[in-house]
């Protein structure tokens, strides 16, 4: 009787067993399942689906929608809302893309372990040994183009297009030490329509107060150093 692997639910086939046919059975491991864990680019449409959202994760060999938690990499698509996707806890490492340029994905191990959020527009690699995640690598997003009132995220690069009028730009809550934001005047206008950079409770440049731009084609960034002196300018 066959017996499945714990991390890739490769078939194990049983001594002596599948007398004549044990060569199909190998072929298809190599096929659908070593192939799809190394070198599987699976796109997940979560539009008709709900969150929190199981990844599929079949034994032996399957197709990529029936064992999803198998493949090397997996790009997110369709969802409208913040969502949660459910990962197996066992060891394996994952490239994750969230194609949505407004909703997160919080990467959850089973149905209540520990989560890794992956923010709008991100690349990452990460590994997890089933019980904790570790972030390998992160791709910042693309640059965004901004025309009104919008809350930031760690590591966005935006263009903030400010010719029809002032707006704000919110600094990402609960910030951690290192996250980036990038700032640049789309259409040389902040002279004339202000942008503003509101704090979200945290300090800019050690002062709580929101920050006011306007200095015709500004580009700077801010970066998260701590509580004491929170955002800090890195162009000055």
């Amino acid at each position: 009787m066959s017996t499945y692997s714990t991390r890739l639910k490769i078939e194990l086939i049983g001594s002596g067993e599948q007398s004549n046919s044990w060569g199909n059975t190998t072929n298809n491991n190599f096929d659908q399942v070593f192939e799809q864990s190394i070198a599987g680019v699976y796109s997940k449409n979560l539009g008709a689906e709900s969150s929190p959202y199981t990844l599929t994760s079949g034994n032996g060999p399957q197709t990529q929608a029936n064992n999803e938690a198998r493949q090397a990499a997996i790009l997110f698509t369709g969802h409208t809302s913040d969502f949660i996707v459910q990962f197996p806890t066992v060891e394996k490492l994952y490239f994750l893309r969230n194609a949505s340029s407004t909703y997160k994905i919080t990467a959850r191990l089973g149905g209540a372990g520990n989560t890794f959020v992956v923010n709008p527009s991100r690349n990452v690699f990460i590994a997890t040994d089933g019980t904790n995640w570790f972030e390998l690598q992160t791709q910042g997003s693309d640059w965004l183009t901004k025309t009104t009132t919008y809350t930031a995220f760690p590591g966005d690069k935006i263009f903030a297009d400010t010719s029809s009028a002032a707006f704000t730009i919110t600094l990402p809550a609960s910030p951690s030490v290192g996250d980036e934001v990038r700032f640049l005047d789309l259409a040389n206008t902040f002279d004339s329509n202000n942008l503003t950079v509101g704090r979200n409770s945290e300090k800019i440049d050690g002062a709580t107060a929101d920050l006011t731009v306007a200095t015709e084609g500004a580009a700077f960034a801010l970066v998260y150093s701590g509580a004491t002196y929170g955002w800090k300018l890195l162009e000055k």
